[in-house]
């Protein structure tokens, strides 16, 4: 005897014999759309479509290989596939976008790219087994480069933005690195079955390059739903005499090892690192100020190798506690200075006008300068905070940075039009 669901209830009701008629009609048409889905299946398998098929409102990978500007959602749900993969040294500007990775969201490897990516928000999602080399989930990964811009992006459970090897720009302020106006939440270095070192920010490039900016950004990093390495990192990469990097008004929130309850942790806030290297070619020429550096584990400003370095203006405020009261257990402080490969790389450097306010480690301490750092820097008019240093003042922090965006009428992450976008502002 046939039976079919009733339209109305989660009953089965039986059909009598007189409605074979019309049921045979309807297996009919049954077996032509299962037909169609074999077909179906068919075309996508031809197409070397990946198993791991895009979820609806999102396609899948997406190649670049002409200059142009793109807007859509992508995805890939295969660590070893970039969802959009750029391969051309043609502009190429991303806007209004959604990107979602188990790897790479934005990488190009080898074209001298020339990448902005604006008012678009980036995922990282559940990551795959990969081949050849960890493929952490980059919100952009690029080697060699002309200009690159992130701009009014958002970024959520992402490895950051990584640049790399060399940049091939023409020294002009069009062929840059601008990073402005991004929120981020929970930097996040875990990979398959293992955890890569990442950043919110890292220069790993050679070359000098001007007009470098990264700022008024905001980034904030959750206990046990992130797992950064430093927020921001410059690694052997330098700006010029003339134009040094600049580093300024960014509120960064949150530096855990994994889990956060653990005692060794290597990461932190901003600091310049320069291993293997003569201080022609060590991270040099560099401005980092007006940044707010809150609840860090670590350290909050360091200068681990470099030259021609200033750190100014800054506010650092660690209560070292999470939100039940319990002590962080890894190291905490606030700024340090060192020639920390002893390749003699490190000097001409200065760390001065930063408000701190540091409890130590196992919280019976304060802990604002490293007793060295003056040794490979110049270290004058710090204000050390003497009041008790708690997350309500780590909260107050928060505060004081939206008012400081909305009294320079800055907007954060993606905007809904180019109406109610940023006015490109020049702070030095």
């Amino acid at each position: 005897m046939t039976y079919t669901l009733s339209d109305n209830s989660s009953h089965l009701y039986f059909l009598a014999p007189g409605s074979q008629k019309s049921t045979g009609r309807a297996l009919s048409a049954f077996i032509l759309l299962l037909l169609f889905v074999l077909a179906g299946l068919t075309l996508i398998k031809a197409m070397h479509m990946s198993p791991h098929a895009a979820e609806q409102g999102y396609q899948g990978p997406l190649i670049i290989t002409k200059g142009g500007t793109y807007s859509g959602n992508w995805e890939s749900k295969d660590s070893d596939v970039p969802a959009i993969d750029i391969r051309t040294k043609e502009p190429v500007i991303i806007e209004y976008s959604n990107i979602r990775g188990a790897g790479h969201l934005i990488r190009s490897i080898g074209y001298s790219a020339n990448i902005t990516v604006r008012h678009s928000s980036g995922y990282g999602i559940t990551p795959t087994p990969y081949s050849n080399y960890e493929k952490p989930r980059r919100f952009l990964n690029v080697d060699v480069f002309k200009n690159i811009v992130v701009e009014n992006c958002y970024m959520e459970n992402t490895a950051g933005i990584y640049l790399a090897q060399r940049y091939v720009g023409d020294g002009t302020p069009q062929n840059t690195i601008r990073i402005r106006y991004n929120r981020a939440r929970n930097i996040d270095g875990r990979i398959y079955n293992g955890l890569a070192k990442v950043q919110f920010v890292q220069f790993n490039y050679r070359g000098e390059a001007p007009h470098i900016e990264i700022a008024w950004n905001e980034v904030i990093n959750e206990p046990n739903n992130s797992a950064v390495e430093d927020n921001i990192n410059i690694y052997n990469s330098r700006g010029t005499v003339a134009s040094p990097i600049r580093i300024h008004n960014n509120y960064i929130q949150g530096a855990f090892p994994f889990p956060a309850n653990a005692e060794k942790y290597t990461g932190g806030g901003i600091i310049t690192d320069s291993p293997e290297t003569d201080s022609t070619m060590a991270t040099a020429y560099l401005k980092v100020y007006d940044n707010q550096l809150v609840g860090l584990g670590n350290y909050c400003l360091g200068i681990a190798g470099g030259n021609n370095i200033e750190m100014y203006r800054n506010r650092a405020i660690v209560a070292a506690r999470f939100e039940d009261n319990t002590l962080y257990s890894c190291w905490t402080g606030g700024i340090w200075a060192k020639d920390y490969y002893k390749l003699n790389s490190t000097f001409k450097n200065k760390m001065h006008h930063n408000t701190l306010g540091i409890v130590g480690q196992t919280g019976t301490w304060r802990n604002e300068i490293m007793d060295s750092t003056f040794v490979a820097a110049e270290t004058f008019d710090n204000t050390i905070l003497p009041e008790e240093i708690t997350p309500t003042l780590e909260k107050q922090e928060y505060e004081l940075w939206l008012n400081k965006l909305a009294h320079n009428n800055i907007r954060l992450g993606p905007q809904p039009s180019k109406a109610t976008a940023n006015k490109v502002i020049d702070y030095k």
